[in-house]
């Protein structure tokens, strides 16, 4: 991720604050589940408690949820020994990452002198740590990132398809991508382990004109074609850039959740869903114009990564035609903001337990 992700996460950031309850439901039930299998419950729980964080990136909004399980934990093992994984893909700054854990004055290792961190720089999409080794893993604002598939995600208007007719083989591909990113998380966990997970939802009675992402993805690719034509970067290159996500419905998200429940034991525990609004956490009424940069600051922060990826050349160049691409994308919007942006899109908060 960028160097800036920390400072234009708010948006990610919202996720977590707006599924708290649910944060501290899950950590009650893992204590919990903990407990049982101590003798004596005023011993200290011998084993290390892990916990795995999926998509940290540079771990500002990662340490909100992990201070609030170590430190209930601690109230009731003052001693107890922790590790803390952190996972993003490999090319992630991992040094940011490691620094925002060890200088944030509110950092989760302010809590205890057994405390242990590290990065995985891996896809979730694989399996990353030892079967039956973690006792919480978190995952916000991530689970919509998919593998690219053509077939799926090509749009020659947009770099990204926020909205798509639901073929039988792409509502498929749907479930299957959820199911190996829960069955994954599944044989990681320990009997009695917690996975909170929150999945972008794709309501069908929203019409593609007032989906503001699509609008976005749109107007990003329009611009990167433009900079195709005065030459900076070829139209192949643009024609590539695709960003793989994908937002789910509800009927595939029950249906992944009933095979992982059938296959490996991770059950249901609660499902709330939740409305995105970029008003959140401002305490003034914001002009359109504001809002639209606010919007763009926080997109562009989780997917310039992504979309240098398809520019061609050494690290410099992709630098230097993002930042052109940003400069006109910014004042595009300057002259025509976007409209009715409040509502940007819902999710699902999932809590699971795995029994088995």
């Amino acid at each position: 991720m960028q160097s800036t992700y920390n400072d234009c996460s708010e948006i990610q950031g919202q996720t977590i604050n707006g599924t708290w309850d649910m944060v501290v439901k899950s950590c009650d039930i893992m204590i919990e589940n903990i407990k049982s299998k101590i003798d004596d419950q005023c011993k200290l729980n011998s084993n290390v408690i892990r916990i795995l964080d999926i998509g940290s990136s540079h771990g500002r909004n990662s340490i909100i949820p992990i201070n609030l399980i170590i430190s209930n934990v601690l109230k009731q093992f003052p001693s107890q020994c922790f590790e803390v994984y952190h996972e993003d893909l490999p090319e992630n700054n991992f040094s940011l990452l490691f620094k925002e854990i060890s200088n944030n004055k509110n950092s989760y290792i302010k809590l205890s002198n057994q405390i242990y961190f590290y990065g995985i720089g891996n896809s979730f999409y694989n399996q990353l740590v030892p079967s039956n080794t973690i006792d919480y893993v978190f995952s916000f604002s991530a689970s919509h990132w998919s593998n690219y598939n053509d077939s799926f995600h090509y749009d020659p208007d947009s770099v990204s398809v926020c909205r798509k007719e639901r073929s039988n083989e792409y509502k498929m591909y749907c479930i299957d991508t959820l199911y190996k990113n829960f069955s994954l998380r599944a044989k990681e966990l320990k009997k009695g382990g917690i996975f909170m997970v929150t999945v972008m939802n794709d309501i069908e009675s929203t019409p593609i004109e007032n989906n503001t992402l699509y609008q976005v993805f749109r107007l990003s690719k329009t611009i990167w074609k433009q900079i195709a034509n005065e030459n900076l970067i070829s139209m192949n290159e643009v024609d590539k850039m695709i960003l793989p996500i994908n937002f789910y419905r509800k009927d595939e998200i029950d249906e992944a959740l009933k095979m992982v429940e059938n296959d490996y034991g991770l059950k249901l525990v609660t499902m709330e869903q939740h409305f995105q609004n970029i008003s959140d956490n401002h305490s003034v009424i914001l002009s359109d114009l504001e809002k639209s940069q606010i919007l763009f600051s926080h997109l562009n922060a989780a997917c310039a990564p992504s979309l240098k990826n398809f520019i061609d050349g050494d690290q410099n160049t992709k630098d230097s035609l993002y930042q052109v691409f940003i400069s006109k994308f910014n004042n595009h919007i300057k002259e025509t903001p976007f409209k009715n942006i409040d509502h940007l899109f819902s999710y699902y908060s999932i809590i699971l337990e795995k029994n088995c």
